[in-house]
């Protein structure tokens, strides 16, 4: 079975306003040693994805049904309930994590040797000075300047490149069967993106790590993952190989997704005596609040292929949620319409 196996997950918030389904009906697996990339705008329920993996949803969300199971020697076990002191073993020890923001993730008053020796000293069970010594093997794994002395310093005294490495390393640190990284290159420059990412590559190849990789750069999707999962207004609406998804996308969300990627080979034209860039393809309307998901499918009012009344080939977006189904070997759509989309139209437009 997969490394991790995760069916039908079910995260809400319960507001004063009322309940709020961040994540809804979430189906996803990793093998060992693979690279699963988790795609989508801000809003979609990505971040609220990862931390339900290790159960660090605070209230009011809370994790309404579901499996996140985990395989292991003794067989696979449900985290979401697992007794609370065991799931404790887990985190940082079978699966690490690489938060969104390291410098509010670092304790401030902590050396950062201390914060990775931590770790090690609570999965380990060895000496402070073996798990020491594992804190500065590891600042040195992920390629950390000057490694001796930036165990004694402070997260302040980092530059924002040098905090994602420390991260990196305490997630690292127990060697772990699982890394979630949510946006591991955030706020950093595309140089040292870059250099993040070939860590994380280098880390997965020597240490047979599997990842789970939360983002919304398309460009590193398709450099690092071997299975890419899109997902929109809470739910995954396509999942496929990386390759067959870059190339043959079905969602209509994914393609509008892939059509908005800027050209590096676009062509200059003069225009009044300048040269410009043709304007981005762009996908109109804004996601949904998670308070006011819309009935149907729930991108069907930003969709240029929608359909606003039933036909032979299928029933009106707007009215019955599609299923997330196999439409090729491997290639899972949630689209009525997947595959025979037709001709788009501009959004607003009524299509019968």
């Amino acid at each position: 079975m997969p490394l991790l196996d995760i069916r039908n997950l079910v995260t809400s918030f319960h507001t004063p306003g009322g309940r709020v389904p961040a994540v809804d009906g979430v189906s996803l697996s990793i093998d060992r040693g693979k690279t699963l990339g988790l795609v989508g705008e801000s809003g979609c329920g990505k971040s609220v994805t990862a931390m339900s993996i290790l159960r660090l949803v605070s209230a009011p969300g809370v994790i309404e049904s579901g499996s996140i199971l985990l395989d292991g020697a003794g067989g696979a076990v449900d985290l979401v309930s697992l007794p609370e002191q065991e799931l404790r073993r887990i985190r940082g020890g079978r699966i690490g994590m690489i938060f969104q923001e390291p410098m509010t993730s670092l304790n401030p008053v902590f050396t950062v040797g201390a914060q990775v020796a931590e770790a090690v000293l609570l999965h380990k069970g060895c000496s402070r000075e073996a798990a020491r010594a594992r804190a500065l093997e590891m600042l040195k794994l992920v390629r950390l300047a000057d490694p001796e002395r930036r165990l004694d310093e402070y997260p302040h005294q980092l530059s924002g490149g040098m905090r994602q490495r420390v991260m990196i390393a305490m997630a690292l640190a127990c060697e772990p069967d699982l890394v979630v990284a949510d946006e591991p290159t955030t706020a950093l420059d595309v140089t040292i993106q870059a250099q993040i990412l070939d860590l994380l590559a280098d880390l997965r190849r020597r240490l047979g790590t599997a990842i789970l990789l939360i983002t919304h750069d398309l460009g590193v999707v398709a450099e690092t993952c071997d299975e890419v999962a899109v997902m929109y207004a809470g739910r995954i609406v396509e999942r496929a190989a990386t390759e067959e998804l870059f190339r043959q996308p079905l969602h209509p969300y994914t393609i509008g997704l892939l059509a908005a990627r800027p050209d590096p080979d676009m062509v200059l034209r003069v225009a009044g005596g300048s040269i410009v860039r043709p304007p981005l393809v762009t996908i109109p309307g804004m996601v949904p609040a998670p308070d006011h998901f819309p009935a149907g499918c729930r991108f069907h009012p930003r969709c240029a292929y929608a359909r606003d009344q039933p036909d032979a080939d299928g029933p009106a977006c707007s009215a019955a949620v599609a299923e997330l189904l196999e439409i090729e070997p491997g290639h899972f759509v949630r689209c009525h319409y997947a595959g025979r989309l037709g001709e788009p139209r501009p959004v607003g437009m009524v299509r019968s």
